[in-house]
């Protein structure tokens, strides 16, 4: 059976580029409006078809003979449906190799051109940005690294940057980029005394956590467990004070969330792949918020 697609975005004229959610739309409007002019919501070109069923189950799925054209990496992808399929969609992940600085680099370029498209109704003053803006679309296109002098000069590749908002089991296997606004924050202890955290984001749909595991305070880039609760006190202090205001923009590892079968997680494992208003680790921790 085709994969149930929850989001699909618009090419109609007046529509274009709008994300369409499957239960905001009904079959008379898709026949009339939207068939043939829906694509995949993760910016491939292959199309999308809409089905509502007689028990009232709506959901999107890709067009037949068109599976090829999500591209790699796309969780839609034909290679990548089955248990084989997740497996290889990891695997194209994990084959992404790019350095810690390479990461934050990109964070902070994104962070800027998000940062330009919100109002200032939809953020709290978001400082200390000073990259230049060269992606803003979900995915990040071909870029080139510059060498000391400013050069362009090795290729690097591409980091998949995708809006909470359309990010579901789906995408499980994946390894993105994701942004949003944080609704509340959360840190705990698990049997063995060990800290962890989740910055809950605010979504319509779906779960979705930003999730600190050991991983993220045990490494060169952190001094541990006591700079991490101060980190993640921090940011709480900031979100309870302007809810649902704060965004953040984070790359890890997309997981299944434990005791909700269709929340995810993104796991994050270095303090250099994550931005909270537009602020690192370091500077939340060690400065004013």
């Amino acid at each position: 059976m085709a994969k149930k697609i929850m989001f699909a975005r618009s090419n109609v004229k007046g529509d274009f580029k709008k994300e369409i959610y499957c239960g905001d739309l009904d079959k008379n409007d898709y026949e009339t409006k939207y068939k043939g002019h829906l694509t995949c919501i993760k910016g491939c070109p292959t199309r999308i078809k809409f089905t509502e069923r007689k028990n009232s189950v709506k959901f999107f799925s890709t067009w037949n003979k068109e599976g090829h054209l999500h591209k790699e990496g796309c969780p839609y992808h034909v290679d990548y449906k089955g248990k084989m399929g997740r497996k290889k969609l990891s695997a194209y992940y994990e084959s992404i190799e790019l350095s810690e600085e390479t990461i934050l680099r990109r964070l902070q370029r994104k962070m800027e051109g998000l940062l330009r498209q919100y109002s200032d109704e939809d953020i709290i003053d978001p400082s200390n940005g000073s990259m230049e803006v060269d992606v803003i679309g979900e995915d990040e296109a071909v870029v080139f690294e510059g060498d000391e002098n400013g050069n362009k000069s090795e290729y690097m590749p591409r980091i998949h940057y995708e809006d909470a908002e359309y990010i579901s089991t789906d995408d499980i296997g994946c390894r993105k980029s994701v942004y949003g606004f944080i609704s509340n924050v959360q840190l705990e202890e698990d049997k063995n005394k060990r800290k962890f955290a989740y910055f809950n984001l605010a979504t319509k749909h779906s779960t979705v956590n930003i999730a600190f595991p050991e991983a993220f305070y045990s490494n060169e880039l952190s001094a541990g467990m006591e700079e991490f609760e101060i980190y993640i006190s921090k940011v709480k202090e900031l979100v309870e004070k302007y809810p649902d205001k704060i965004m953040v923009i984070a790359y890890g590892d997309i997981t299944k969330k434990k005791r909700d079968k269709n929340g995810v997680n993104v796991s994050v494992i270095s303090p250099n792949r994550i931005l909270v208003n537009n602020k690192t680790y370091k500077q939340i921790v060690y400065g004013e918020i």
